[in-house]
């Protein structure tokens, strides 16, 4: 009888231990390196101008943002970036926050990086890219 307790206990223990999945190991996002603009979708308008940015989010938690709207030449911004639980923040420098927060999806090749701000209003979705030197040369 204490051989049948004990057989059925084992039985028992790995039924719950073959049962229970492993923990997935959560994929860690590492937002770090040069990205180009590639699509944006937006509930408001950006008066139809065309936009083309580039940014690099640098070890440290700093970035470098280069924006062009319309024609003419890009603007250089930059500032501090934080990811905590795959929301992203970040102030430029002098101190103003984003205008939003943005919840961070990257494609399973690392090489496209979807931002969609906190309320859904934008979702912006940047490509692998390098900055050309031209643009960090030449902008305002």
């Amino acid at each position: 009888m204490k051989r049948l307790y004990m057989i059925a206990a084992m039985t028992l223990l790995c039924l719950i231990t073959a049962g229970c999945p492993e923990k997935p190991v959560e994929d860690v996002l590492d937002i770090k390196g040069e990205w180009q603009l590639s699509q944006i979708s937006t509930k408001a308008s950006i008066g139809g101008q065309t936009v083309d940015v580039y940014v690099a989010f640098n070890d440290g938690g700093t970035f470098e943002l280069y924006q062009m709207l319309g024609t003419g030449r890009y603007r250089k911004y930059a500032g501090t970036w934080s990811l905590l639980d795959k929301v992203l923040s970040g102030s430029y420098e002098g101190g103003a926050q984003w205008a939003s927060s943005y919840n961070v999806e990257m494609d399973e090749n690392r090489t496209q990086l979807i931002l969609t701000t906190t309320d859904g209003s934008e979702v912006q979705t940047y490509r692998k890219a390098s900055i050309p030197q031209d643009v960090r040369n030449d902008a305002l």
